[in-house]
């Protein structure tokens, strides 16, 4: 099956596989629309099973790009890099050169980013190669700390649609993976009094935010699955499905994970169990906001009033869904086509 035929491919209008062989490096980057010549969106390093998944999550993440960076108003298209392997053995400096320099013949046509697997320290690595990097060192660096905000205001805002509540006082939220999103989203939260539930690969770093906020650890087998009133997934995406759906006893999912749809059609199971689902590109372009602020594409105050504007648009895609009575991400994903299509900045 070629790219033209895989069922993720979208009109696509650059995939590109890169290998080295004296670094090992084997990645795909995947740029899912431009604008004004431009796309952007993170690497992410992670052990795919088969270069097919890898081709699967690229091209999925790349879309989301897409729509995340219209619906936030930047003036770039989406695109994404997956790098196959496992980065705690084979991530390099000579390999992330290699990877530049591939970034880097394209012409900046893909700013790329820090996602999972990779590191503002990595960023800094592959800038000195190629300039078409952001997520560096330094102010505004760790786009895990934006992408925080962007979710809790995500929280509130289907807190506010679903509950009719101003506050998440008492509220109990289950947050899936307390990694660099998930353990500041705790925070966050902790801070304006919801009791946590929380649950990690690494038991002893749950074990760590358990002690700081007062949290309850499960087992990440249980978290999804828990009595909440929230529960925001922070880890890997594909987590909502046909075995997890039925099981959630949740009135809202919420998190800061991507692609956290395993199919399309699992939002409108959500939708059809009564389950608020929050669109993850919606709520989690906090770190897209400010990797393009670092870039020099937001001033400080816009930059400021864009994660603020979460809240606001989260709303929006809920109160269209409401009206024309279909998933939150379907009302979602025709609002950014429509931006998309316009070719404005909204």
């Amino acid at each position: 099956m070629s790219v033209f035929e895989h069922p993720e491919y979208a009109g696509h209008e650059r995939v590109t596989f890169w290998h080295d062989h004296a670094t090992g490096l084997r990645a795909i980057t995947a740029i899912h629309c431009l604008r004004g010549g431009r796309s952007g969106g993170g690497i992410r390093f992670y052990p795919y099973q088969t270069s097919a998944d890898a081709l699967t999550d690229v091209l999925r993440l790349s879309r989301a790009m897409s729509y995340k960076m219209a619906l936030t108003g930047l003036p770039l298209g989406g695109g994404k890099t997956v790098v196959i392997g496992d980065p705690a053995k084979e991530k390099t400096p000579a390999l992330l050169h290699a990877l530049a320099q591939g970034i880097h013949s394209l012409g900046g046509q893909y700013l790329c980013a820090p996602d999972v697997g990779t590191t503002s320290a990595d960023m800094a690595v592959i800038r000195e190669v190629t300039p078409y990097v952001t997520g560096l060192p330094g102010d505004g660096g760790n786009t895990a700390i934006p992408t925080a905000r962007g979710v809790f205001r995500g929280i509130q805002a289907a807190v506010r649609f679903r509950l009719g509540r101003d506050t998440l006082s008492g509220l109990t939220i289950a947050v899936q993976g307390v990694g660099a999103v998930g353990s500041r989203l705790c925070q966050h939260l902790h801070e304006a009094g919801a009791q946590l539930i929380i649950a990690d690969a690494n038991r002893a770093a749950a074990d760590t935010i358990a002690t700081e906020l007062g949290a309850r650890v499960v087992g990440t087998e249980e978290i999804l699955f828990v009595e909440a009133d929230v529960v925001a997934p922070c880890a890997l995406g594909a987590i909502l499905n046909d075995d997890s759906i039925p099981r959630i006893r949740a009135g809202i999912v919420c998190g800061g994970a991507n692609n956290q749809l395993a199919e399309p059609r699992h939002g409108l199971l959500l939708h059809e169990r009564g389950i608020l689902f929050a669109p993850d590109y919606v709520v989690n372009c906090g770190g897209t906001l400010g990797g393009a602020a670092q870039a020099g594409l937001l001033t400080p105050e816009q930059f400021e009033s864009r994660i603020a504007r979460i809240y606001d648009t989260t709303l929006r895609v809920f109160e269209i869904a409401a009206t024309q009575q279909v998933p939150p991400d379907a009302a979602a994903q025709a609002l950014a086509e429509a931006l998309l299509e316009g070719g404005s900045v909204a």
